[in-house]
């Protein structure tokens, strides 16, 4: 079986042809079920990546393969997560939740099910009634993530979805997107700043710099993880290394 994501030699420019590409030939590929976390200084390509693998921009030279067919246009297979929410302020939690499956003519009966069984996964099955404004940030982020899943996509793209959190309501969504990702078994690709939070959550973590790959590195710790995992020895060494790998890749 073909990798689920395959990226050769993919470079994107943007502007006039004389700067420097936002990404320069980069290659690597994607199992199906891996977590992948990016990492890198601000401005190394992170988001860029997101956005060619979810077809919202072409590369300007290379080829991206998304379970062996081009990655040109947007998919059902694929979700995006942002850092901002993103919620329609005037729908409730439950018709928030429900908007990518209307939009794609799902039946309302069948809508109102799998958004509550979602919810319910999200433990904010008890807030369907809500609005936005009653909600805390990271409740805001769980109806985000539920959104996404109505679409059962086989790869899930989150760009700093948890940023602007606090490091405690982080952390606990952190085990739930794990504990969502052990039923579902999609494929993620994670962008974030902090080394800990990649380490806790991926198989993988690939650090950027300048446009290109320079260090991809497997992640081995076992998994469930849980607020457990972030006591061992071995997740402070991990994320002691790559900070160190970080700062080297991140100096001037």
């Amino acid at each position: 079986m073909p990798p689920l994501v395959e990226l050769h030699s993919v470079t994107k420019r943007f502007g006039h042809d004389s700067r420097p590409p936002v990404l320069d030939g980069l290659s690597f590929h994607a199992e199906r079920g891996e977590f992948i976390s990016l990492i890198g200084a601000s401005g190394c390509g992170k988001s860029t990546v997101l956005r060619l693998l979810a077809g919202l921009a072409p590369p300007t030279s290379g080829r991206i393969l998304i379970d062996n067919q081009p990655a040109t246009t947007t998919s059902a297979e694929r979700a995006f997560i942002f850092q901002d929410a993103t919620l329609l302020p005037w729908l409730t939690v439950q018709k928030n939740a429900e908007l990518l499956l209307k939009l794609r003519g799902t039946p309302a009966t069948r809508r109102r099910e799998l958004v509550a069984q979602l919810l319910a996964l999200a433990r904010i099955g008890h807030l369907a009634d809500r609005y936005p404004r009653q909600l805390s940030g990271g409740e805001k982020m769980r109806v985000s993530l539920a959104r996404a899943l109505t679409l059962e996509p086989a790869l899930l793209l989150l760009d700093e979805p948890f940023a602007a959190l606090d490091e405690l309501t982080r952390e606990h969504l952190n085990e739930e997107l794990l504990a969502l990702r052990e039923r579902r078994r999609w494929t993620a690709f994670f962008v974030t700043h902090s080394v800990a939070e990649a380490v806790f959550l991926s198989t993988r973590i690939l650090i950027l710099s300048a446009g290109r790959i320079i260090h991809d590195l497997p992640i081995d710790l076992p998994f469930p993880r849980n607020t457990g995992t972030r006591e061992q020895p071995a997740f402070h060494q991990r994320v002691a290394g790559i900070s160190r790998l970080l700062r080297t890749a991140s100096a001037p």
